[in-house]
């Protein structure tokens, strides 16, 4: 993998290095991601009436992917993607170039045909280097972020600080961040790195954001080391062969799903802690016949909560909101739901009931809380503030609470996840405690097993689909030319075709794709 290293001047001469990661060929055949995450099926059980991004305004923070003072960060405005869409520079850099990195992370974030949010029409998009230093103000004591105005952001690209700076300064960075996504009240994707390595020190090991890698595995994977370290990184992972592509698909289902939440009237589901468990709870583990947790370590070390899937999401938000109790609950939550909880009394659990009446083929609960770092006046301060909270699964037929089944007690996380497969008929409690007094989003999706004529119904679309395969053999592919810009990108993005451009073999630096984006050996 190629890397861009950049030193630009910020915020009261403190120095950050932004290593971009640029999206390479597996765009090519990106275009199937959307049957994988779920999102044709979903487009096809809800239909025409499917939110998608309307009245959401969007963050796209992108790394300069030219020389020294070129500023190449803005999209292709011009592109037919982006018509009716409207770009504000928050950043206001002069000169200002376009980035192909940026369009292509745009398509697949907001893109009309591309991506999962094609309603979106409002984008904010600025400079990594002057996000991460003048808007985020890192290194200024006294001074607080400045405001968002945006309900879902995506950063692909890799901050690290340069050498001689003292890696507080990303512990600074990623605190700034996480104040952020509490006072502002956003869901923030970010990317990992490509290939093995360790975890970029900006961003990607913060608490708050939602940390993504590829569904592949190839990428930077394991256990921060800045903050408090021992905590899981990423938390969820999406198919596409470069993680600037994987964030995108992560931040477009985020924003499918907060326009749906506004469908429903579902407020609550908007908060940072609910869109994140929402979003987690749902990712797929079928991709994955390794992934595992442990009661200390609530995600698969290089898979997270699985991958990215919002036909899942999808139907627990539509579930709808069920609020925990202190008490024995006297109404039963439905196998799918979510819950929002401004606050939990650090001496008395929350409990929700689900009961099942067949055989659930997996379970899923996940709980997240943010970091907190700010002051009495709500100010930012370094200082971090974190609720110690536990999950905890029950069999509660014959008595509440009768059977501890499983729980999930990490230190050092801000995240516990349940995951269970082929669970019998039965009352099941979640628990949820904490140490400290803290708001929480919990979500949990109970699958049971298909009824005899859903089966049936199945294995009938199965067979007509695979009668109608060689008649929908040909597909629409977004093409990309055989050259290469800055290392590890291919260029210009050339018209939609009904067939492939015939390259066997593209080279790009060291690395060397096919025209599918799969890497070759050199």
């Amino acid at each position: 993998m190629i890397m861009v290293m950049i030193r630009v001047q910020i915020w009261r001469s403190v120095l950050v290095a932004i290593a971009c990661h640029l999206i390479s060929g597996s765009f090519v055949a990106a275009q199937g991601y959307k049957t994988q995450v779920g999102f044709d099926k979903l487009r096809n059980e809800v239909g025409p009436t499917l939110a998608n991004g309307s009245g959401i305004t969007v963050g796209l923070v992108e790394a300069n992917t030219g020389g020294a003072g070129t500023n190449t960060y803005f999209p292709n405005v011009s592109i037919p993607e982006f018509a009716l869409k409207t770009f504000v520079d928050e950043s206001n850099l002069s000169p200002r170039n376009t980035s192909v990195h940026s369009t292509l992370t745009g398509q697949f974030f907001f893109g009309s045909s591309t991506s999962m949010s094609p309603g979106v029409t409002n984008i904010r998009v600025y400079d990594a280097e002057n996000f991460v230093g003048v808007k985020q103000a890192l290194g200024a004591a006294g001074t607080n972020p400045v405001a968002t105005s945006f309900s879902v952001v995506n950063h692909s690209y890799i901050g690290t600080v340069s050498a001689g700076f003292p890696t507080s300064l990303a512990v600074e960075a990623n605190a700034r961040l996480d104040y952020t996504i509490t006072r502002d009240n956003f869901t923030s994707a970010v990317a990992l790195n490509n290939g093995v390595g360790s975890l970029p020190a900006i961003y990607g090991q913060s608490y708050n954001s939602i940390v993504v890698g590829r569904s592949d595995g190839l990428h930077s994977f394991g256990l921060t080391t800045l903050g408090v370290a021992g905590r899981t990184k990423p938390d969820i992972v999406a198919p596409s062969g470069t993680t600037s592509g994987a964030t995108p698909i992560v931040s477009s289902a985020a924003t499918l799903l907060h326009s749906a939440a506004n469908d429903f009237g579902m407020t609550n589901a908007r908060n940072s802690e609910a869109m994140k468990a929402i979003i987690m709870a749902g990712a797929s583990k079928d991709p994955f016949p390794t992934w595992s947790n442990t009661t200390t370590q609530p995600l698969d070390s290089k898979f997270g909560a699985g991958e990215v899937n919002v036909y899942n999401s999808y139907k627990i938000l539509q579930a709808g909101e069920s609020n925990g109790v202190i008490t024995i609950p006297v109404a039963n939550s439905n196998l799918k739901g979510w819950d929002y909880g401004p606050s939990i009394d650090p001496t008395t659990p929350m409990y929700w009931n689900i009961n099942v009446g067949q055989t659930v083929t997996e379970a899923s609960i996940l709980l997240d809380w943010n970091a907190k770092y700010q002051d009495g006046s709500g100010n930012f301060n370094s200082t971090l503030s974190l609720a110690n909270m536990d999950l905890k699964l029950f069999d509660s037929t014959t008595s509440f609470l009768g059977t501890e089944i499983v729980s999930s007690r990490s230190l050092v996380d801000n995240i516990e996840h349940i995951y269970l497969r082929n669970l019998n008929a039965g009352l099941y409690t979640i628990q949820v405690s904490s140490t400290a007094n803290s708001a929480f989003g919990l979500a949990w999706n109970f699958t049971a097993v298909p009824e005899p004529s859903s089966i049936a119904l199945l294995g009938v679309c199965s067979l007509f689909l695979l009668m109608r395969a060689p008649a929908a053999k040909k597909s629409l592919v977004r093409l990309l030319s055989n050259r290469c810009v800055r290392g590890d990108f291919f260029g210009s993005v050339s018209p939609i075709l009904d067939v492939p451009q015939q390259v066997s073999h593209v080279a790009c630096g060291d690395l060397s794709l096919d025209p599918f984006g799969h890497e070759r050996s050199s």
